[in-house]
């Protein structure tokens, strides 16, 4: 057993520097992370200021070397909290004992939006050979690499000992994140390898139910996790926000007008400058010259700091503040000044639009908070946001982060939908911002490109949007293949789009379309000899005598009575159930085929795999609406080990879907699906 902390003297700036992040990466140039640090170096470097916070020392050094790998710390006094774990932690680096990673989620620290903390969290590790992505390009790649570097924690050392951790991770304050909500899971710190060691830290009652509910999120069950409590409570903060507040009551003028600027550091999820209180939350140069004036009390409870932005100076104070201040209509009030500016200007041809910088970097999130109509997100899916992301540092990260939220709400919207034509409204989102982000994937190139950057930091990816994509005869065999589906007008139309990607090709000849998966053109003759080993098969057996192609499963159906075919396709097990049930469907009763569909689905969730995917696709007419629509959600555009080719003709691409965007929106959806590929194709080429 290692040293433990307890009754040594405070760690070294030496160690502290450590948890800065590896040198020439990401997390070394946060500005919000060294603030942080800065902010607690002395308490991190002092031992223990009382008997109890060393008692709480040794706690966390016996969970480190003997609990389970996960632990769910509550602090009811956020900083008291705060200041425990930097300090352990720092003696955790100062013994070598092993990696550690401390991210602060807080706006104190620029960290407290998802897509901040996650690049912060990525950053810290040493190298990215452990991971999916060696330069992550989305919050979900973030997250996908995240927990596969959690789960390879033992190659963090040439000699790993299985009875010695090598990879601390502490995320301080998770509840303060801005943008995760409470009904969101946390999906990338569960199952961690058996060499890594895992704190997460809320700030609560620390009731049962609330310990049980952010396990649920953090999908960590009671014997993969401890909790442990450190007491405390909000006096002080609240001690100083009343003061402050009393002070400026008695200010006149310049008291109310102090107040609403730190009514807006309230809402705002990062520092923020000058500039940019005025721009985007609307305030005057007088409320914050009046904010320099205030009294002493209001003016302690900010930082204003060298680069120029303003701040709360710790997370209990900002929380004490925000719970007295109307900040829903402030947030409301950013969105509405966003939207109305991004609708309005008209860049420059081929240019960007002039915007704050906290704006650039925040209004989808504060759109995410307030949730306004699909019609809003659909504005961060533009050429112009494009645009104007791409004048910012990691201007792709973010703005594949904001088409990710416009999705997610189009998602969302497709699940609340109750008709047709407002399910083909949401699905045509869906559909675009599939296309935009795996175009602008596909130009980055970084995951068919060497790897040789895996043994180096993190650092943001770039994209050079006049790289060609590489797809062009994809987008044109796509929608060869989707104006098939469809007739009439809508025939005519998705045609004319596909005549004009095939011209810009400048090959002769016609264009191929792809199969799609269906049962409706699968020969229904029998097979006698098929149908016999069919019925002399093992149980575990028919369905892998069924799992290779449609029209050979269905001639070996065709010969089995509806009850029978039933009867066996229940035997099987695991996944061969989804094989097996959809192989039957077609020859089913109309009566029985929902029936069959509904065991292909359970079994799809349950076993299923990418493999299964165009069976289950083609039990789209009979699938239930909630299925299928999850189905499309989880799979369309996640599978991140497939290029941008794949996501329109592949398989699991568009063309494959076209079942379930007809079972979801009718015809409508489809000609959606198809508007997208035409339309981001003549925009990201």
């Amino acid at each position: 057993m290692r040293d433990s902390a307890v009754g040594k003297q405070g760690p070294s700036l030496r160690a502290l520097d450590r948890l800065r992040g590896p040198e020439g990466g990401y997390a070394r140039s946060h500005a919000g992370l060294a603030a942080f640090w800065r902010t607690h170096q002395d308490e991190a470097l002092a031992p223990p200021a009382s008997e109890q916070d060393a008692e709480r020392l040794a706690a966390l050094d016996r969970w480190f070397q003997e609990g389970p790998r996960c632990a769910l710390v509550i602090g009811a006094e956020p900083s008291r909290c705060t200041t425990l774990l930097a300090r352990w932690a720092s003696t955790v680096a100062e013994r070598k004992a092993a990696e550690v990673i401390f991210l602060p989620v807080s706006a104190c620290s620029s960290t407290a939006v998802e897509r901040d903390a996650l690049k912060v969290l990525f950053a810290l590790f040493k190298t990215s050979w452990s991971a999916a992505f060696s330069r992550p390009r989305s919050p979900n790649e973030l997250r996908w690499s995240t927990w596969m570097a959690l789960r390879s924690a033992g190659a963090l050392s040439s000699d790993p000992d299985p009875d010695e951790p090598v990879l601390l991770v502490i995320i301080d304050g998770m509840d303060r994140a801005a943008d995760w909500g409470p009904n969101k899971g946390i999906l990338f710190l569960h199952e961690p390898d058996e060499g890594a060691r895992i704190i997460v830290s809320v700030g609560m009652g620390g009731l049962p139910e609330e310990s049980a509910a952010w396990r649920e999120r953090l999908l960590w069950t009671e014997e993969s996790s401890a909790v442990l409590h450190v007491p405390g409570d909000a006096a002080a903060a609240e001690a100083a926000v009343q003061q402050a507040r009393d002070t400026l009551a008695g200010s006149g003028d310049d008291g109310r007008a102090a107040e609403r600027c730190l009514d807006a550091l309230a809402a705002a999820l990062a520092p923020v400058s000058k500039d940019d209180l005025i721009a985007a939350f609307g305030l005057s140069s007088a409320s914050i010259e009046a904010l320099h004036r205030a009294p002493r009390p209001a003016r302690d409870l900010v930082v204003h700091a060298d680069d120029g932005t303003y701040r709360f100076r710790d997370d209990a104070t900002r929380a004490r503040w925000a719970a007295s201040a109307d900040i829903a209509s402030l947030e409301d009030g950013i969105v509405a000044r966003g939207l109305a500016s991004l609708r309005a200007a008209r860049p420059p041809e081929g240019g960007a639009l002039t915007w704050p910088a906290y704006l650039v970097e925040y209004l989808g999130a504060h759109m995410t908070r307030r949730a306004p109509a699909l019609s809003a997100f659909v504005e961060l899916v533009s050429p112009a946001w494009l645009a104007t992301w791409m004048e910012r540092p990691g201007g792709l990260v973010g703005f594949v982060t904001d088409a990710r939220r416009a999705r997610t709400a189009a998602e969302d919207a497709l699940f609340a939908a109750s008709t047709e034509p407002e399910r083909a409204a949401a699905l045509n989102h869906i559909t675009r911002c599939a296309v935009v982000e795996g175009a602008l994937f596909a130009k980055e190139g970084s995951q068919h490109g060497p790897r040789d950057d895996r043994a180096h930091p993190y650092k943001e990816p770039s994209v050079d949007l006049a790289k060609p994509t590489g797809a062009a005869r994809a987008r044109a065999v796509a929608l060869v293949t989707l104006a098939g589906t469809l007739t009439g007008a809508q025939r005519e139309t998705v045609q004319a789009w596909a005549d004009e990607a095939r011209a810009a090709l400048g090959e002769a000849g016609e264009l191929v379309p792809c199969p799609i998966p269906s049962f409706s053109d699968i020969p229904t003759e029998a097979d006698p000899e098929l149908t016999r080993r069919l019925r002399d098969a093992a149980p575990n057996k028919f369905g892998s005598l069924l799992s290779g192609r449609y029209d050979q499963a269905a001639a070996a159906c065709a010969g089995l009575e509806p009850e029978e075919a039933l009867r066996l396709a229940d035997r099987t097990e695991g996944v061969l159930r989804v094989t097996a049930f959809a192989a039957i469907v077609p020859h089913l009763p109309e009566a029985l085929r929902e029936r069959a569909v509904a065991e292909v689905m359970d079994a799809y969730w349950q076993h299923g795999d990418s493999d299964t995917l165009r069976s289950v696709l083609a039990c789209a007419p009979w699938m239930a609406l909630h299925d299928a629509a999850c189905v499309l959600c989880g799979v369309l555009g996640n599978c991140w080990e497939d290029d941008f080719e794949n996501l329109l003709i592949g398989w699991g691409g568009l063309t494959d879907f076209a079942p379930l965007l007809r079972r979801l929106g009718g015809s409508a959806a489809i000609v959606g699906a198809a508007s997208a590929i035409a339309e981001v194709g003549r925009w990201l080429p």
